[in-house]
C-alpha cells in the first residue's frame, strides 16, 4: 500500500522518480475513472511538468517535505487554473470556475512539493460528472460529500485527498470507502478558497481536512496545512501537539455505546494498548444534534428571534458536551449505523453519529477497523477541541491493531 509518508521517503531515497510515479498514477486514474467516476477535472500535462521539476529538486538534494507526492482536491476547494464548481450549483453549466489562486491548504501543500493529480467529485450523484462509486464494491455507495477524494485514495490513484466536512463529509466517505479521514478542530485549517464560503460567524462547522491511506499520513499532513493565513478570521494561532508524545496508558477513553463489531474491535485495541476505558457512558446526543442541524440548514427562513434561539441552543449544546467530556481524553463512537449501503446519495440518517462533533467543532478521526462481510467498517475517535494530536494518537493505536487493507 502506498502511503504519503512512504512515498515521500522513497522519492527522497531515489527508489522511484516523481515522473514515473505520476505517469503510472495518471494511467491508473483513467482506468479507475471508467469504473468509479470520482474525477471532476485533470491536467496531465501540468502534473507531469511539475513531476519533472520535482525530480530535478530531488536529484539536487533540495526536496521539500512532500516533494513529488500526488494528491487530489475536492471540487469545492480552489486550485489555480483548474475548473472547480465552487459556489456554482452542481446543475448549472459545464464550465465551472477557474480560480486564479489556490486555496490556502492547496497552496501550502504545493509549497511542500505535493502535486495535484485531479479535482475529485463532490457528491456521489453529480449532474455534471455522473455517479461516483465505491471502489471496494462499485454497487455500493461511496458516501458524501467528499466522495471522489475517498474513492480515489481507496482505488490507489493518490495517497492523499483534500476534502471538506460540515456534518460528516470527510468522515462518511472515509468510513464507507475504507480509508482514514480527519476532521480537524474548527479553525485549525484556514477555509480561504473554499466555496461555498463558510466563515466562523456564519457556519462554525465546516473544515478542510485530509483523507489518506493511513492515520500516520493524516498526522504528517495536518501540520503542513494548519495555522492562520491572515485571511480567515476564524483560524487562530493555536499550536499543534505531537501525536507521538501521547502515552497510551494515560489515555482515558469514553464511550456512548458498545456492542457492535466496529466498537468491539476499537475498544479492544485501545485497552490492549494500555488505555483506560471508562465505565460511565456519555449521553447519546444524536437526536438533539440532528434537530439543531436541521434548524441550522433552515436558518435563512428563520426570524431574528428564531435565529437567536438557534445560536443560544447551539452554544448550550457545546458547553454541555465540553462538560460531559471533561474527564476523558477521547470519545469513541461508531462512524456509521450499519454496513455500507447499495449505491445511493447519502441521506440524513447516515450522518447521525457524525453531526454532534461538527456542532462542537471537535477534532475527529474516522479510522477503519477492517471489514465485515467484505465491506469496510470504521469508528470515530473524537478529542477535545484543539487536541487534534490526541485524536490522531488514539486512532493510530486502533489502526495498528487493524492495519489498512490497502488500495485496490
Amino acid at each position: 500500500m502506498r502511503t504519503v509518508v512512504g512515498l515521500a521517503r522513497d522519492l527522497r531515497a531515489g527508489r522511484c522518480t516523481a515522473t514515473a510515479l505520476m505517469s503510472e498514477l495518471l494511467d491508473r486514474l483513467e482506468r479507475q475513472r471508467a469504473l468509479i467516476g470520482a474525477v471532476a477535472a485533470t491536467d496531465p500535462e501540468t502534473a507531469m511538468a511539475e513531476a519533472e521539476a520535482a525530480d530535478r529538486r530531488l536529484r539536487a538534494g533540495r526536496a521539500r517535505a512532500m516533494e513529488g507526492v500526488p494528491y487530489t482536491v475536492k471540487d469545492w476547494i480552489d486550485v489555480a487554473g483548474l475548473p472547480v464548481s465552487g459556489a456554482t450549483r452542481r446543475d448549472r453549466g459545464a464550465d465551472g470556475r477557474r480560480p486564479v489562486r489556490d486555496a490556502t491548504a492547496v497552496a501550502r501543500l504545493r509549497a511542500e512539493g505535493a502535486i495535484v493529480i485531479a479535482i475529485s467529485t463532490a457528491m456521489a450523484d453529480n449532474a455534471r460528472y455522473g455517479h461516483t462509486r465505491n471502489p471496494r464494491d462499485p454497487s455500493r455507495a461511496p458516501g458524501g460529500s467528499s466522495s471522489g477524494g475517498a474513492a480515489l485514495v481507496a482505488a490507489g490513484v493518490a495517497p492523499l485527498a483534500l476534502g471538506s466536512d460540515s456534518g460528516g463529509s470527510i468522515r462518511l466517505p472515509a468510513a464507507w470507502c475504507g480509508v482514514a479521514g480527519l476532521k480537524p478542530t474548527f479553525g485549525r485549517v484556514p477555509l480561504t478558497g473554499h466555496f461555498p464560503r463558510a466563515g466562523a460567524l456564519e457556519d462554525g462547522r465546516t473544515v478542510i481536512g485530509p483523507l489518506a491511506a493511513s492515520v500516520a499520513d493524516l498526522a504528517a499532513v495536518l501540520p503542513l496545512i494548519a495555522g492562520p493565513d491572515g485571511m480567515d478570521a476564524g483560524a487562530p494561532p493555536v499550536p499543534l501537539g505531537d501525536p507521538a508524545a501521547i502515552e497510551p496508558r494515560r489515555l482515558r477513553v469514553g464511550l456512548i455505546t458498545t456492542g457492535d463489531e466496529p466498537m468491539t474491535r476499537a475498544v479492544k485495541a485501545l485497552a490492549e494498548a494500555g488505555a483506560v476505558i471508562t465505565a460511565e457512558r456519555l449521553p447519546d446526543v444524536r437526536d438533539e444534534a440532528l434537530e439543531l442541524t436541521r434548524r441550522h440548514w433552515g436558518r435563512t427562513s428563520l426570524t431574528g428571534a428564531e435565529h437567536a434561539g438557534l445560536l443560544w441552543d447551539w452554544d448550550r449544546f457545546r458547553r454541555r458536551m465540553l462538560a460531559a467530556t471533561a474527564g476523558i481524553d477521547v470519545l469513541v463512537t461508531p462512524a456509521t449505523e450499519g454496513p455500507v449501503p447499495l449505491w445511493r446519495e447519502s441521506a440524513e440518517g447516515d450522518y447521525q453519529w457524525l453531526l454532534p462533533w461538527s456542532l462542537t467543532g471537535a477534532p475527529v478521526v474516522a479510522v477503519p477497523v477492517g471489514t465485515q462481510d467484505g465491506l469496510p467498517i470504521a469508528v470515530q475517535v473524537i478529542a477535545r477541541p484543539w487536541e487534534d494530536h490526541v485524536a490522531l494518537a488514539a486512532a493510530g493505536l486502533i489502526e495498528a491493531a487493524h492495519p489498512p487493507t490497502g488500495a485496490l
